[in-house]
């Protein structure tokens, strides 16, 4: 098996019109996010979520919710998240996340993906 420590980022992270993945769909292997970095640049409190999306781009649950990040500050989640890696879409697993506010924070997530 191979490992393959990966970094994922969203600068600028928009507005739930405009939805982006943090990971994209696996379709082999295990993957692990280690940890999750979100960094808010702006002067007032920005609210975000993180979501679980199968590779259709349906919903599947809300990991954090209206979660706020304070002025000029950062948060640090550190609890795995496993993403289901399959050649069926409705199977797969990613990550996504928009904010309170537009182009307000940053995210880079730390995934490890074995093969």
């Amino acid at each position: 098996m191979a490992t393959d420590f990966q970094t994922k980022s969203v600068v600028n992270v928009p507005e739930l019109a405009s939805i982006t993945d943090l990971t994209p769909v696996y379709t082999a292997g295990e993957v692990t996010v280690h940890a999750i970095y979100v960094s808010n640049k702006h002067t007032g409190d920005v609210h975000f979520y993180l979501q679980l999306r199968d590779g259709g781009n349906n919903n599947k649950g809300y990991i954090l919710y209206n979660t706020v990040v304070p002025a000029q500050s950062s948060l640090v989640i550190e609890k795995p998240i496993n993403l289901t890696a399959s050649d069926t879409s409705a199977d797969q697993r990613k990550l996504s996340i928009y904010a309170s506010a537009e182009e307000k924070l940053d995210v880079v997530a730390s995934v490890l993906v074995i093969t």
